[in-house]
C-alpha cells in the first residue's frame, strides 16, 4: 500500500504554486499518486452583478470571467504536469468557485485525498510576512497532512 494514494495540489497561477507543483511531482514519482490539480475562484453574487446600470444582451457575470480564467489556470498546472511525465491516467484537473481555503480543505475530503502541496504564498501573498493567509487555514482545517513549500 502506498502512503499517498491522491494528492491535491491547490494552484492559483503564482511562483508559489509552481514550487508545490515540483515538490508533488517528486512525490507523485515515489509513491504513483493520483495527482489532482485545483482552482478555485471567489464567486460573486447575482446581486453585485445586476448592481451594473448598463444591461448587456445577455448578462455576464463576474463568476464566468474568473472561471475561465481558473480553468486556464487548471490547465496550465496540468500541461505543465504532463510536460514532465507525469502520466495522463494519474492527473486530473479540477476548477471550483468558493471561498479559496474552506473549498480546498472540502474538495480534499470530498475526493479523500491523503496529502494537501500548497505554496507557502499564492497571488495575494504579503512578501513580508511568512505563510499566506489560504495556506495557513488549509493546514489548520484539513483532515490530511499538508505539506507548504
Amino acid at each position: 500500500m502506498a502512503v499517498f494514494n491522491r494528492i491535491l495540489v491547490p494552484v492559483d497561477g503564482s511562483s508559489g504554486a509552481v514550487q508545490a507543483l515540483e515538490k508533488a511531482i517528486g512525490l507523485q514519482r515515489l509513491t504513483d499518486a493520483e495527482m489532482l490539480v485545483l482552482c478555485v475562484f471567489k464567486h460573486h453574487s447575482l446581486r453585485e452583478a445586476s448592481l451594473s446600470m448598463v444591461r448587456p444582451n445577455k448578462l455576464e457575470l463576474p463568476d464566468d470571467a474568473l472561471k475561465e480564467y481558473a480553468t486556464d489556470i487548471a490547465m496550465s498546472a496540468k500541461q505543465y504536469l504532463l510536460d514532465r511525465e507525469v502520466a495522463k491516467s494519474r492527473l486530473r484537473a479540477f476548477v471550483k468557485g468558493g471561498r479559496p481555503a474552506s473549498t480546498i480543505v472540502q474538495f480534499a475530503r470530498q475526493r479523500d485525498v491523503d496529502l494537501i502541496v500548497i505554496g507557502a504564498q499564492g497571488t495575494n501573498g504579503d512578501t513580508n510576512v511568512l505563510l499566506g493567509s489560504v495556506a495557513q487555514r488549509v493546514a489548520g482545517g484539513s483532515h490530511c497532512p499538508v505539506l507548504i513549500v
